[in-house]
């Protein structure tokens, strides 16, 4: 029994204890304007102090610290934030531009425009009108379409009993034969006549003649396609030209590169 009673006797004494405790802090809390002062405070502290009354404006010095933020020291690894790079120079704030005191305005005069009104006043001058600039009407080639061409000899073309010589070139004789570089003859004539059916072959042409229906034989210029068949037989060597022509200087050029006629058997 002894070990029973003694703890009931220190529960009793613990709620003694406790309920003077109690009192006591009640009793020190109800007395009015009582103050306690802290000698040993830092000033800061002090200054830092909030005031008692929430709205009253806060004096300059003395605004409340902010909530303390734990920043990582950035200097460390692992601590540098992610997604976010570093600082440099370009976060940094740019320094305003600076204005000039005062900005140079260019001058304007009236006296300067163009304006009738600012001369003096004085005699009309009537001038011509100016013409229109004459028309120029283009010179018209009448063309008539050859069908079925039949190659006579190079630069002779017949359609049936018509014949029809190219302008500005001397047919050659398909007859004619050429002396070769070995000392030999070729029938350059056959060859050049041959080469002319080629380049036709029995296409329709275009030429400047005044009608499609003539007697005998007539003389023009003549196309198959946009090819001028009297310039390709120059430059290419089967035929010669007159005095004077305009496809002189294309015989000439192929007869120095010995082409065609001018050359050896082509055949």
């Amino acid at each position: 029994m002894r070990p029973l009673t003694t703890f009931v006797i220190g529960l009793a004494g613990l709620a003694l204890w406790a309920t003077l405790l109690s009192l006591a802090g009640r009793t020190i809390g109800e007395q009015p304007g009582e103050t306690f002062e802290i000698e040993d405070m830092p000033t800061e502290w002090a200054e830092a102090a909030p005031s008692d009354d929430p709205s009253a404006p806060a004096e300059s010095g003395m605004q409340a610290p902010p909530e303390a933020e734990i920043v990582p020291d950035a200097d460390l690894p692992g601590n540098q934030p992610t997604g976010m790079p570093p600082a440099g120079p370009a976060d940094q704030a740019s320094p305003a531009p600076s204005v000039p005191d005062s900005l140079e305005v260019r001058p304007v005069s009236p006296e300067f425009f163009a304006s009738p009104l600012n001369q003096a006043a004085g005699p009309l001058e009537r001038i011509e009108p100016l013409q229109p600039p004459a028309e120029k009407t283009p010179e018209r080639v009448r063309l008539v379409l050859l069908p079925r061409p039949e190659s006579v000899e190079a630069g002779l073309i017949a359609f049936g009993s018509r014949n029809l010589k190219l302008s500005d070139i001397t047919t050659t004789d398909r007859m004619r034969v050429c002396p070769t570089s070995k000392g030999g003859d070729w029938p350059c004539g056959m060859v050049a006549r041959t080469q002319q059916r080629l380049f036709l072959r029995n296409r329709t042409i275009a030429c400047d003649a005044d009608s499609a229906e003539w007697e005998g034989t007539i003389e023009a210029h003549c196309q198959v396609g946009e090819l001028d068949i009297a310039k390709w037989l120059a430059e290419n060597g089967w035929v010669e030209a007159p005095d004077g022509s305009p496809l002189g200087d294309l015989v000439e050029k192929a007869r120095s590169e010995r082409r065609g006629i001018f050359g050896d058997d082509q055949r």
